[in-house]
């Protein structure tokens, strides 16, 4: 999704981005607490598996992509778009079962964000790589709150961060050749494909519980369809900086979520770790000499 910058946009405008970003990153998050309440019903795998292919329908209906985008070669770039997303969006929800939301929510950021510091030259970035790792220590080190943190929670999550980083990379190229709406909806399909085998044994228990099937398919809409409908609206309102910076609290965003809809708390230490990682991402953001290249941005996980 290119974020489009806009110099003649008035500071009602900006507000209104802001407001239009926030709504959708809260939605997200949301839309998480709410999956996770559902795990013992579904599962984290069946969880996944619903709530992508119900984001898929919901795309392909709103969107409708016609025929002809499917052009020959696209596949080559459609499908590991897809596989990324699937990817994404499966390690997330086992790390969901282990670790409390905004630690999840942190490790997955790194991806993106050691992205944008990798192979850069600047002494600056030194700093914010600094950031990253003093973040990720924290993360890590044993407390008192919860001690040590599950090991496959942890590598579930960093196994996320490295679906961004390809969700990013395939999201740039093949957002070069389509309109970012229906690259969107085709990859969220693919994705949908290749998560069937774990959504086809949820069916049953969605028909028998309607009232967590009814909570899955607003799972689908609060995590997917909300917060990408609301960020095209943002970015017709906000510059590449602004959205980067706003991008930045979703791992604090994450936390206070995980904190009042789930009742998880975190450590100070951990807390302090959270926040080494939005500030070095608000950070490179903000010293950046340029911005960032079209299609980074935060995925419709």
């Amino acid at each position: 999704m290119a974020a489009l910058d806009h110099p003649t946009s008035t500071r009602l405008d900006k507000l209104g981005g802001l407001a239009l970003l926030i709504g959708g990153i809260s939605s997200f998050q949301v839309g998480a607490a709410l999956a996770k309440s559902l795990f013992p019903l579904f599962g984290a795998e069946g969880m996944v598996g619903l709530r992508v292919c119900l984001a898929a329908v919901i795309l392909l209906t709103v969107i409708r992509p016609g025929p002809s985008v499917l052009r020959p070669g696209i596949w080559r770039l459609l499908l590991p778009y897809g596989a990324s997303m699937a990817v994404m969006n499966f390690a997330f929800y086992i790390a969901l079962v282990r670790l409390p939301l905004g630690l999840v929510v942190a490790f997955e950021f790194m991806g993106p964000l050691s992205l944008a510091l990798i192979g850069s030259r600047r002494l600056l970035d030194l700093v914010w790589a600094g950031m990253v790792l003093s973040g990720l220590y924290l993360l890590l080190r044993p407390d008192h709150v919860s001690g040590h943190l599950d090991p496959i929670g942890v590598i579930a999550a960093l196994i996320s961060a490295v679906g961004w980083v390809i969700y990013i990379l395939t999201g740039t190229r093949i957002g070069r050749i389509m309109p970012a709406a229906q690259a969107t909806t085709l990859g969220m399909t693919t994705a949908g494909i290749l998560l069937l085998p774990w959504l086809i044994p949820t069916l049953m228990p969605a028909v028998t519980h309607p009232h967590q099937g009814l909570q899955a398919v607003g799972v689908a809409i609060l995590s997917s369809a909300v917060p990408y409908i609301l960020d095209m609206m943002a970015m017709r309102k906000l510059g590449p900086r602004d959205l980067g910076i706003l991008l930045s609290l979703e791992p604090v965003l994450g936390s206070i979520s995980g904190l009042f809809l789930l009742g998880e708390s975190l450590s100070l230490a951990r807390w302090l770790g959270v926040l080494c990682i939005a500030g070095a991402s608000a950070g490179n953001v903000l010293t950046s000499r340029k911005p960032p290249p079209d299609g980074e941005t935060v995925p419709p996980t």
